[in-house]
């Protein structure tokens, strides 16, 4: 799209906006997904949209019935408990070290690294297109918790009609996700633990693990800020044309020039005030400097918005520049 596109299309600068700025959709206040209404997670859907946490297949659908992918279950166990990167001797520093056949430069690829080094049962050779059991969903998301933080739990057993096969630690997993109350038995104490758990369960159950991570702790970031102090952005605002304006954001103490930067959505709200939200990159396969970089994308915003920028919730954040393990 051009400039001459542009001014031709002053009023319908909100359609164009979220066409030109890379990966943008909107957040739960500026649309509603259409294919929720009656779907008993409806209104834990739209929370985790509305905090970032999720979004749907589109704009306007969600998909509560679709299978959930291992990209998309680990994105969403990762960004709804706002796990971080926690690098150790000898863990990977970028996906495709673990996983064979993960693409470093796939959207789900900065959480599944960040999963694997938070202690996540993830096999090496998993496809991340390929559907997620409801018994290893819940496996992950206890053990995301775990790395949460120790947190008391009572000891009820719950009998699991359809669980005779399920491993040890699948079952202990189950256990403990009941008694937090953050799965459910089905009538007859079924769970179907070998079904694919759909888009609406998985963020159902993501919801209320955040719910009682913030119960016990006061913040589903554990009291720390997790955008990080080396990830704050910096705005310039230029106009391009009639009603247009060029929102330039930019990242900088990045600790190479591998390190790259994305618009994740943008949220329009009251008095003509903008918040983009920015998403930072992992490097792809290669031999990088060890130079403090910037990063820098672009988001296009009608004219007389005031635009703020803030790093989308749960997503990575590099290591400080002087971090032995990156």
């Amino acid at each position: 799209m051009n400039i001459q596109t542009f001014r031709h299309s002053a009023k319908k600068m909100t359609i164009a906006c979220g066409i030109l700025a890379a990966s943008v959709s909107f957040g739960a206040s500026a649309f509603a997904f259409s294919d929720l209404k009656g779907d008993p997670a409806e209104a834990k859907i739209n929370a985790l949209h509305e905090a970032g946490v999720i979004n749907g297949v589109t704009s306007q659908l969600f998909a509560p019935k679709s299978k959930m992918t291992y990209g998309q279950a680990v994105q969403l166990i990762v960004s709804g408990l706002a796990l971080k990167p926690n690098p150790v001797p000898g863990s990977p520093s970028k996906a495709s070290d673990y996983f064979a056949k993960v693409d470093d430069k796939s959207w789900y690829a900065p959480s599944l690294l960040i999963a694997v080094q938070n202690g996540l049962p993830l096999d090496k050779t998993l496809h991340p297109n390929a559907a997620v059991s409801r018994a290893h969903f819940a496996q992950l998301l206890d053990a995301a918790l775990r790395a949460k933080g120790d947190f008391p739990v009572t000891k009820m057993y719950f009998n699991i009609a359809d669980g005779g096969k399920l491993s040890a630690e699948t079952d202990a997993s189950l256990q403990t996700l009941l008694n937090m109350r953050i799965i459910s038995l089905e009538p007859g104490g079924k769970f179907r633990p070998d079904d694919a758990v759909t888009r609406s369960e998985a963020a159902a159950w993501v919801h209320d693990a955040r719910a009682f991570v913030e119960r016990m702790t006061g913040s589903i970031g554990g009291g720390e800020d997790s955008s990080g102090a080396n990830s704050a952005a910096d705005l310039k605002v230029e106009k391009i044309a009639d009603g247009v304006n060029k929102v330039s954001v930019t990242v900088g103490n990045l600790p190479n020039p591998g390190y790259g930067l994305t618009i994740a959505r943008i949220e329009f709200g009251d008095g003509q005030k903008a918040v983009i939200y920015y998403e930072i990159t992992n490097p792809g396969s290669g031999i990088y400097p060890q130079v403090i970089s910037k990063a820098t994308a672009v988001a296009y915003l009608p004219e007389g918005y005031t635009a703020s920028a803030k790093p989308l919730p749960g997503s990575y954040t590099p290591p400080e520049p002087d971090n032995p393990q990156l």
